[in-house]
């Protein structure tokens, strides 16, 4: 029987999933850096709210049975990541329609000291308390070995320190999991990284501005209505009408229990914003600490493309405004949560929402500022 671990890889705690999980895999490749700078170079910071009136035709499963949906990431882990080009690394994705075929090829790559990062449902994972059963095949573990005596493989998520061990033929089923919404089913996917044989890739003092351009897009030029400014705008408007909109009780489709709607919805959007693997804000904290640790980096003070003085000065009165936002973020979820947890099912009657969405709208007036500010820092 067969035992074995990636020689010199790890796993660190995080906060997001997949900026975790990345973080980890460059280390192993020889550029450690903070989760932080992982989920900054990768440019998915952003903004979607999706309702009734423009939700994507591929949404379904639980997102379709609920009102509305906030996220504040736009993109996730694809061989394309501007992470991985910034640092000179190629990113390959694999999907199987085999549970027992994706195992295999694990282990091919495993036997070649690769670690994995892998998309698996997070409710089939052993070592999270679920107090209900909560189906997210969108979750990003890694992949350090596995121990075939045991029967167990070898996993890093993000808020467990080390490696923990999930039973293969759980890992399997998680990993092929058509539970949820189908357009977060993990089919079987894997990603893998190598460097490139030349060496090749931009100055990070370059790759940096790239990465800070493409967020302002995400966030000044959406391709949609729905995501970024826009999205910020239909999401604080919408808010004033949820005394009417919230109304009423729903079927919880996590348990299956009848639920108040406003109950429901105030716990998810409290998620949503501040605790699933957002690192707090609608990941507006972990942006935060990307862009101060840029502030003191030697390689954009003195490296190739070193930032001149106005940069850093556009850099530095940023923060004020990434941290006004972060914190309004935290208080419009702190606020539903809150009412939830004291009211309970009458929680729709103790939260002001013309207060609340001029919170929002304030959200929406600094990020505009922020976003239009650090879009003076070209290339």
């Amino acid at each position: 029987m067969v035992r074995l671990m990636v020689e010199n890889f790890s796993h660190k705690v995080g906060f997001h999933c997949e900026s975790s999980a990345m973080r980890d895999l460059f280390e192993f490749y020889g550029f450690p850096m903070s989760e932080a700078m992982a989920f900054g170079l990768d440019a998915t910071m952003g903004f979607g709210f999706y309702d009734k009136t423009n939700k994507l035709s591929t949404l379904d499963g639980v997102v379709n049975e609920i009102p509305f949906f906030v996220g504040g990431k736009q993109g996730k882990i694809e061989p394309n990541s501007l992470a991985c080009r910034v640092l000179g690394i190629k990113l390959r994705k694999q999907s199987f329609s085999s549970a027992d075929k994706a195992w295999q090829e694990s282990k091919i790559l495993l036997s070649k000291n690769i670690p994995l990062i892998l998309k698996v449902d997070i409710g089939y994972l052993p070592f999270y308390e679920h107090e209900q059963e909560i189906h997210f095949g969108g979750h990003a573990i890694t992949l350090g070995g596995y121990d075939e005596e045991k029967g167990v493989a070898y996993v890093g998520d993000t808020e467990f320190e080390g490696f923990q061990e999930v039973p293969i033929e759980i890992l399997k089923e998680g990993r092929s999991s058509r539970e949820g919404d189908s357009f977060m089913f993990p089919e079987n996917t894997q990603f893998s990284m190598e460097r490139r044989p030349d060496g090749k890739h931009p100055p990070l003092a370059a790759g940096v501005k790239l990465a800070i351009q493409e967020v302002v897009n995400n966030m000044l030029r959406p391709s949609i209505n729905n995501i970024g400014i826009q999205g910020l705008n239909l999401f604080a408007n919408s808010i004033p009408k949820w005394g009417e909109t919230l109304k009423g009780s729903i079927k919880n489709p996590y348990n299956g229990k009848i639920i108040s709607l406003a109950r429901l919805m105030f716990e998810l959007t409290h998620g949503y914003i501040e605790t699933w693997g957002t690192g707090g804000s609608a990941f507006r904290k972990l942006y935060k600490e990307f862009l101060e640790e840029l502030i003191d980096h030697p390689e954009l003070k003195e490296g190739p493309k070193a930032w001149n003085k106005e940069e850093f000065r556009i850099l530095e009165e940023s923060l004020p405004l990434i941290n006004n936002s972060a914190q309004n973020w935290t208080l419009i979820a702190e606020t539903l949560k809150n009412a939830a947890d004291k009211y309970e099912s009458e929680c729709l009657n103790h939260v002001d929402f013309n207060e609340l969405g001029n919170t929002a709208l304030y959200i929406l007036s600094n990020e505009k500022d922020l976003f239009k500010k650090l879009s003076k820092i070209k290339l």
